[in-house]
């Protein structure tokens, strides 16, 4: 149950944007208390609203997959991944890197794809078409993070092990607050799209 929301909506044609959200209270446990995003920012840029954010994210993840597809491929036909730290060091290039790269190919196309949906569903409003993003989007971060760990206790005694896991769980944790943008975006259109019913405790006994 919500304590207290306070919320603009911006209508512009058939596209609505979330002005302002506070943080909300659960009165059967006033202790839980959730914030949530109202802006997205990224190294390069500032968004005013998790709407916008999310289309950036959508672009983002694209492009990203984009990129990781294309390095696996070249991977697969014989390109470098003699580093301990890089992906399928350990795999043998004609049996097991041909399977897990084949398996990583077809993630990160899911990815792109279910990007392409979370763009849909950003500008119609359809959270049905968020979900699956953000589904596969923490089993990326869940490999990514195991990713991460497998580097500092297989390789804790070489450095370059440890640093390389610190850029993984910084690339880890914008991709986590990514993943947060579209979350409370969802979260905003979920509360606008739900009967607006307000219960008073003392009527409820």
């Amino acid at each position: 149950a919500v304590v207290s929301t306070q919320s603009t909506w911006g209508q512009t044609g058939n596209s609505r944007n979330v002005e302002n959200v506070e943080i909300y209270q659960n009165i059967q446990n006033p202790s839980k208390t959730i914030m949530y995003i109202k802006t997205c920012w990224s190294p390069c840029f500032w968004h005013s609203t998790v709407r916008a954010g999310s289309y950036a994210v959508a672009v983002y993840t694209m492009a990203m997959s984009l990129c990781i597809i294309t390095y696996l491929i070249n991977i697969l036909h014989g390109g470098d991944s003699s580093q301990f730290y890089l992906p399928l060091f350990e795999a043998d290039l004609h049996t097991s890197t041909q399977h897990g790269g084949r398996f990583c190919i077809i993630l990160f196309t899911l990815l792109m794809l279910f990007s392409a949906l979370l763009v849909v569903g950003i500008k119609k409003d359809m959270r049905g078409l968020m979900l699956p993003w953000m589904i596969l989007m923490v089993i990326i971060l869940t490999g990514q993070a195991m990713y991460g760990m497998w580097l500092i206790f297989g390789y804790y005694i070489y450095l370059e092990g440890v640093f390389a896991a610190l850029v993984d769980f910084a690339w880890l944790s914008y991709n986590i607050y990514c993943w947060w943008v579209v979350r409370n975006h969802y979260r905003n259109v979920k509360w606008f799209q739900s009967p607006d019913i307000e219960v008073l405790e003392e009527f409820a006994k």
